[in-house]
């Protein structure tokens, strides 16, 4: 069987020789290092994993929604090619080991030949090889824009692979206008391959009369721009002959897409819009079960997957009902409804975004179910345009997210909430009261910053902590923990266990004071990380210990926020 030589062997690539035939495209998931290291050990039939683009400096990217579903199994994304620049991310992976058999193919971006040639050198330490997009399709002036003047692309590969020494991939979209001689000049450069295709735009996708985009253009994926991916392998193939490696992808999701992409000339395969809305564990699971069935041969395969996700990604409409101030920066948005009817305790451990179309879409829990509230703090420019909105204004829901809250019986439940991550527990609390004593410790800045106190106070004792002592204890909140503890009666210590969500330095304290006074099974929390996407895709929750917060969590457990191999608390 052709597929089973081929995914049962090893190859080599560079100086590496790999097992794995599969590969991570730019931008997918594995945008920090944590989440990179997770992957290459947990997940065997991953060879190459490539980085997000990185700039040899910062850039900022767009703003959200950067990431939406407009068809079955079809996706639309403009991240902006947002990166932390060459020597920040160069300085995360301090301590992580890349295997032997697996390869870090690092993707770089610029406008010219010395742009490039700066991330390269940053960057060369780290790399097994490096991929040059030149098909990035909505930002302008780096990728397709580049892409398209072949002389350029020719300066800028052939200089890269002079100072790189490590083989070098030119990344390029299917629809480049000459995209065999692109090709071919990428290679005569001194290219050892090419990545093809990237996603196809610049394209826009709206709901309703509204761009869903802030950044309004963007590129296409999954299932939608396979026929397109697998014509650009062939005319690659044909065009570069048989020895240069191609990297296939655009809407591989099963054996039948694999095959196809082998057919058409590609020797590894991208696999990215497939793995929308899958958690670490389906996402393992899903990868071995393609590679299992591939190896199977034909009419054996388990299931066969389009690119469409499990996950909800529509956006509901619904209308603000009221808006309540609560001091100057923070304000409780009751909605009219939510997108299904939910009880107290329905949402505990997941989340909504709110959209505002031209203004963008952050992430919050919904404080209580029965009210249809959630409370916002005025951080930028999003929430200052939350903030404007009167009752009766429409707003965009989409979710809900977050994979929930362990179960708890007969036990001593220590909720500890800081800022607007005490928003979050109420539906926790909700879900886990039966069987359960439950005792609230609850923090902010002052009396002004304590919301629904009343709420929590029919649910169990509840322990107030303001900065400026104006309610309750004067300080912080894990200051407080230890004599609440301490005041319970040894029985209730002995069946303890803790929910914390808050900022990352308050929910880190906590951990620390935590693991001495229960076991590690027992401590869950939430820390408050970027979250932009919340199906798994674009990375930037990656915990320390290279689980999605978004997909993954939010609540997860004590280890699962600390970086791998360790047992220390995370601290900012």
């Amino acid at each position: 069987m052709m597929q089973r030589s081929l995914f049962d062997r090893s190859y080599e690539l560079g100086r590496k020789t790999l097992q794995g035939r599969f590969a991570i495209p730019s931008g997918i998931r594995c945008t920090h290092a944590a989440t990179i290291q997770k992957c290459f050990l947990e997940v065997p039939s991953i060879g190459v994993i490539t980085t997000k683009s990185i700039s040899a400096k910062p850039r900022q990217g767009y703003r959200e929604p950067i990431y939406a579903r407009y068809a079955p199994g079809c996706y639309i994304n403009a991240v902006g090619l947002a990166n932390p620049g060459a020597r920040q991310f160069l300085a995360e992976f301090d301590g992580i080991e890349i295997p032997n058999d697996k390869f870090l193919l690092v993707s770089i971006f610029g406008s010219d030949v010395e742009s490039f040639v700066e991330a390269a050198l940053i960057l060369k330490p780290l790399a097994d090889g490096f991929e040059l997009n030149m098909s990035c399709p909505h930002a302008k002036g780096f990728g397709a824009q580049v892409g398209q003047d072949m002389e350029l692309l020719r300066r800028i590969t052939a200089t890269v692979v002079q100072a790189a020494d490590v083989p070098v991939f030119v990344k390029l979209s299917a629809t480049l206008p000459d995209l065999e001689g692109t090709s071919r000049a990428a290679v005569a450069a001194g290219a050892a391959g090419i990545t093809v295709t990237n996603s196809i735009g610049p394209a826009v996708v709206s709901v309703g009369p509204d761009p869903v985009l802030h950044n309004k253009f963007g590129g296409l994926s999954g299932d939608g721009i396979r026929p397109l991916g697998l014509r650009a392998v062939e005319q690659v193939r044909k065009a570069v002959g048989a020895e240069p490696v191609i990297i296939g992808m655009g809407g591989i999701a099963s054996p039948e897409h694999v095959t196809q992409y082998q057919l058409a000339g590609a020797d590894l395969f991208g696999v990215g819009s497939a793995l929308t809305g899958l958690d670490s564990g389906q996402f393992r699971e899903y990868m071995a079960q393609l590679e299992r069935d591939i190896c199977q041969g034909k009419g054996h395969y388990v299931y066969a997957r389009s690119c469409e996700s499990a996950v909800c990604m529509d956006y509901a409409k619904t209308r603000i009902k009221a808006h309540q101030q609560l001091d100057g920066g923070l304000f409780k948005l009751i909605f009219e409804s939510l997108p299904e009817d939910y009880s107290d305790g329905d949402l505990a451990g997941k989340f909504f975004f709110l959209c505002v179309p031209g203004a963008g879409e952050k992430p919050f829990a919904v404080l209580s179910c029965s009210e249809k509230s959630v409370i916002v703090r005025i951080v930028g420019e999003f929430t200052r345009r939350l903030a404007e909105l009167p009752a009766g204004s429409e707003i965009l829901l989409r979710g809900p997210y977050g994979c929930g809250v362990p179960s708890f019986e007969n036990s001593t439940l220590i909720f500890v909430g800081g800022g607007t991550g005490t928003a979050s527990l109420l539906e926790i609390a909700h879900r886990l009261r039966p069987n359960n004593r439950q005792v609230f410790l609850l923090g902010g800045r002052s009396r002004e910053h304590l919301f629904d106190i009343d709420r929590f106070e029919r649910l169990g004792p509840v322990y107030l902590a303001t900065d400026d002592g104006s309610a309750g204890f004067r300080g912080y909140v894990p200051e407080l923990l230890k004599e609440v503890v301490a005041g319970l009666p040894a029985t209730e210590r002995q069946r303890i266990a803790f929910i914390n969500c808050g900022p990352e330095q308050m929910v880190s304290r906590c951990f620390e004071i935590q693991k001495e006074m229960a076991p590690e099974d027992r401590i869950i929390g939430a820390i408050e990380y970027m979250t932009s996407c919340g199906v798994g895709i674009c990375g930037k929750c990656s915990s320390p210990s290279g689980a999605l917060t978004c997909i993954d969590g939010p609540f997860m457990l004590w280890k699962d926020f600390q970086a791998r191999g360790m047992r220390k608390a995370i601290h900012p």
